[in-house]
């Protein structure tokens, strides 16, 4: 399967809650003990479904989470000047 960026939803009592980036329709859903990588709420993660090992590859995109945040914050100054 193809690698596709999601965006950490939430984290709930056994599940970790991902959205597709790109389209909010497509969600994943992960046990906890599956995600082995230390992601906040709102980090972009490159996912890749491993079927050799029966599971997920991730990676934290930090730099594009930050532009991305930054763009919000921005975004949100304006309007308070607006």
């Amino acid at each position: 399967m193809a690698t596709k960026k999601y965006i950490l939803d939430r984290f709930d009592d056994f599940f970790v809650i991902l959205f597709e980036k790109n389209n909010k329709a497509n969600k994943l859903v992960i046990l906890k003990d599956k995600f082995t990588i230390d992601a906040k709420i709102g980090d972009l993660i490159e996912v890749h479904i491993n079927e050799d090992k029966s599971g997920y590859d991730f990676k934290i995109l930090k730099e594009e989470t930050n532009q991305t945040k930054q763009r919000l914050l921005d975004l949100i100054e304006g309007m308070k000047k607006g």
